[in-house]
């Protein structure tokens, strides 16, 4: 299947599990294997974005790694498909993209080699690691140069073996699956 179409059937399910006792159910089971693994436990910088409504919840994790006293890092997307991590705290303010994304109204640069772990958002995944985003290539591009771990919280309704990898993708070290 084209990745056109695996997007909007992502989409599509994603969005029908929003309100549905399985989704909280999933979410409790990835976020206890996440704060259980070496991947949380040994870093001390996250970088993360923040969820729409459909997509995985990143609040919650927000929230427990600065109690952690881990430090928390949101991208903001740049012309030309590049993004750049910015540092957040508790009363850092965001604003709204035009994609509907919320992005960090501070200029407290975070660079690659400050983040030990990157939580990598996406649409569907593989169990090898690769995954098909939104379509604007930012995270291949960001990883491409990335040397900290990386990790997915995906939903099971987001695993599809069946696709064509292409030469710029880059894999996921880690799936935290329901």
């Amino acid at each position: 299947m084209e990745k056109k179409k695996l997007r909007q059937l992502a989409v599509q399910r994603l969005t029908a599990l929003v309100n549905s006792d399985e989704r909280q159910t999933q979410v409790n089971s990835i976020l206890t294997q996440l704060y259980l693994s070496s991947f949380w436990q040994e870093a001390t910088s996250i970088g993360v974005t923040m969820a729409t409504d459909f997509e995985f919840p990143t609040s919650e994790l927000i929230q427990a790694a600065i109690a952690a006293g881990k430090k928390v890092a949101v991208p903001k997307s740049l012309p030309k498909g590049e993004m750049v991590f910015h540092w957040i705290d508790p009363e850092t303010p965001f604003y709204m993209t035009k994609f509907g994304v919320e992005e960090p109204a501070v200029e407290n640069i975070a660079v690659s080699t400050e983040l030990d772990l990157l939580i990598v958002p996406g649409l569907i995944y593989n169990h090898a690691g690769f995954r098909i985003g939104f379509g604007g290539g930012y995270y291949d591009r960001y990883l491409a140069n990335y040397q900290g771990k990386t990790a997915s919280l995906v939903f099971k309704e987001q695993l599809v073996e069946e696709w064509a990898i292409e030469p710029f993708d880059q894999p996921i070290q880690q799936l935290f699956l329901a």
